[in-house]
């Protein structure tokens, strides 16, 4: 079942590179293989890092407790990630100061352009080091419950990486073919609702 759930997880936590490669193709924004590697690189440090802190978590308290806390924070992270998702319907805000706190990581993946900041049409090093931080902030949140959860850190953040490089590639190759503004918004809302799944039947087994 961790196997499964390690996929799963991997998955979902490297949507938003999906999301990212989408724009980017839309916007003719150009990443190169290099740069893809060091944005899931960065990433996939975060996912390290957050079970690392999980693993260290799980040696003072008794794995039922860790199970049933790492189920409940890929729910709440799950919920938090639907809601942002059907949000974007409802608002037209486009300015960086529409609301009085910023939620950076929802204002990179709806404008993910704010990282060329040369304008240069290219994602070069520096760049792709912000998107890879800013991408890391998701995999934090989602690599502490994956790691209560007893899932294996090292086979855990190297699917992350895998698919994270494969999905941005992915996602912009299908972003040069046929963009809609819609796919990107499901793809958030179908990661999420795995995100929710995945936490529901750890709970339980």
């Amino acid at each position: 079942m961790h196997f499964l759930s390690i996929m799963f997880f991997a998955i979902s936590s490297s949507s938003d590179s999906f999301i990212i490669g989408l724009s980017y193709a839309a916007k003719k924004i150009k990443i190169n293989a290099i740069n893809n590697l060091v944005v899931a690189f960065i990433s996939c440090i975060g996912t390290i890092l957050a079970m690392l802190f999980g693993n260290i978590f799980l040696g003072f308290v008794k794995p039922i407790y860790t199970s049933v806390l790492g189920s409940l924070i890929l729910l709440l992270f799950g919920l938090y990630m639907l809601r942002n998702a059907f949000k974007k319907n409802h608002s037209d805000c486009v300015q960086i100061n529409c609301e009085n706190h910023i939620n950076l990581y929802s204002e990179m993946l709806e404008h993910p352009e704010i990282v060329d900041k040369n304008n240069s049409k290219t994602i070069d090093f520096k760049e792709a080091i912000i998107l890879g931080f800013i991408l890391s902030i998701n995999n934090i949140g989602l690599g502490l419950g994956a790691s209560l959860l007893g899932m294996n850190i090292y086979l855990t953040s190297l699917s992350s990486l895998i698919f994270s490089i494969l999905f941005i590639k992915m996602g912009y190759f299908i972003g040069e073919k046929v963009f809609s503004s819609n796919l990107s918004n499901y793809a958030e809302k179908i990661s999420a609702c795995v995100i929710i799944l995945l936490g529901i039947l750890e709970l339980f087994m």
